[in-house]
Parts: C-alpha cells; sequence; structure tokens
C-alpha cells in the first residue's frame, strides 16, 4: 500500500496536470464571473457579449499555444446556450439553468451506474488514465469505484440543490459564489479523499495493480497502485 507521502505527491501531479496545459479550467470558471458582474453594470444583453467574448479568448490562447481547442470550445457552446436562455427570458439567473440541470443529471447518472456495476467515475479515470477497461470490472477492483461515485454522485447533487434553491430564490450573487465555491474549493479536497480513500480500498480488495494486471500476473498481488 502507498503511503501518505506517495499518495500525496501522486496527486499532486494529477492536480496540476488538471491546471497547466490542456485541461485548465478557466474555460468554465471565467466566463459566469464576468456575466453576473456585468449584468449588473450593463445588463444582460451587454453582460451576454462579454461573458461569450471572455470564452472566446480561451479558444485563441489555446491556438496560439497550440493547445487542443476541445475543451475551450466545449466552454463556448456550454456557456452559447445559457446566455441564450438568459436572454430569451431576460432574467440573469436563467443563465444558471443548464448547470443545475447537469448536476442532476450527473446525480442521477452516478446512481444508475452503481446499480448497473459500471460506477461512472471508472470513465472519467479511464478516459485520463489510459488504463484498460477492463481493469476496473474486476471483482477485485471496481467495489473501490463504485464507493467513490457514490461519493461523487452525492456531491453532484449537492450542488444542483443548492443553486435550486438559490435560483428559486433569485439570489443571483449567491448562485454565482455557491457555484463556484462548490467547484474548486470543495471539489479538490474531494478528489484527495478520493484518491486516499480509493487506494487504500483496492489494497484491501487484494487486486492487482494496472502494472500487475497488464503483466498477467497471478495472485498475491502487490498492490501498490499508482493513481486511482
Amino acid at each position: 500500500m502507498l503511503s501518505y507521502r506517495d499518495q500525496l505527491r501522486d496527486f499532486s501531479t494529477d492536480l496540476k496536470s488538471l491546471f497547466v496545459g490542456e485541461r485548465t479550467f478557466g474555460d468554465a470558471i471565467v466566463p459566469p464571473v464576468v456575466f453576473v458582474v456585468a449584468q449588473n453594470v450593463w445588463g444582460v444583453g451587454a453582460a451576454a457579449a462579454m461573458a461569450l467574448g471572455s470564452a472566446a479568448l480561451f479558444v485563441g490562447w489555446r491556438y496560439r499555444k497550440r493547445a487542443s481547442v476541445a475543451y475551450a470550445f466545449g466552454g463556448v457552446a456550454t456557456v452559447g446556450f445559457a446566455l441564450f436562455l438568459a436572454i430569451r427570458s431576460g432574467e440573469a439567473e436563467d443563465f444558471f439553468i443548464p448547470g443545475i440541470v447537469s448536476a442532476f443529471a450527473w446525480a442521477a447518472a452516478g446512481v444508475l451506474s452503481i446499480v448497473v456495476r459500471r460506477p461512472f467515475v471508472v470513465f472519467a479515470s479511464a478516459f485520463y488514465r489510459k488504463w484498460p477497461i477492463d481493469w476496473y470490472w474486476r471483482g477485485d477492483v471496481r467495489p473501490a469505484y463504485s464507493v467513490i461515485s457514490w461519493w461523487w454522485a452525492n456531491y453532484t447533487l449537492l450542488r444542483g440543490s443548492g443553486q435550486l434553491w438559490l435560483y428559486v430564490d433569485d439570489r443571483l450573487e449567491l448562485l454565482l459564489t455557491f457555484k463556484l465555491l462548490t467547484s474548486w474549493p470543495l471539489g479538490v479536497p474531494l478528489m484527495f479523499a478520493s484518491y486516499v480513500y480509493g487506494n487504500r480500498k483496492l489494497h484491501r480488495l487484494g487486486g492487482p495493480s494496472v502494472a500487475e494486471y497488464e503483466a498477467g500476473a497471478e495472485a498475491p498481488y502487490a498492490g501498490g497502485q499508482h493513481g486511482f
């Protein structure tokens, strides 16, 4: 089993890759802030243009850095749809409807994925890690991902419920604040807890590490999985 120091080192490397390089998240954080601040001064129409412009800047920045623009284009599409809803209704709060619906949808999908024994955290891990998908479905591996999937399903349900309450109560600034606080300020500690507990759960299950699985090793396994 990896020591806490090794786990912290691995997690720090993973976290850095989320904020530096192709998978940065300014695309999702900056436009909502620009929209809420600007609409208080210039109204919904001007705020929409500024928010969309800020999202488009990320595309240009990534292109100039010769990085993948897929994440930035995804951000533009999401912001564009949210702005369409706000402009159509004239209510700035409607900008947050897609995020609220998305949170509840992810929570429901997470619960369903656990029920059908295909926990949704697996797909995020497999996409990011490029590990063989069959490794995740082993009976001595999958339960660890089911537990963490429960954590994240409840987390997304909390995000959706909090945002919905503030949306109905017409508290725009608090809605933005809650959305931001429940992204990285709370998300990063949950990611670390998921990493630590998930690895320890894998060790208790006695399954092979990815390296052992790919090498065709037989039980008993040494474990000591790096990453989750």
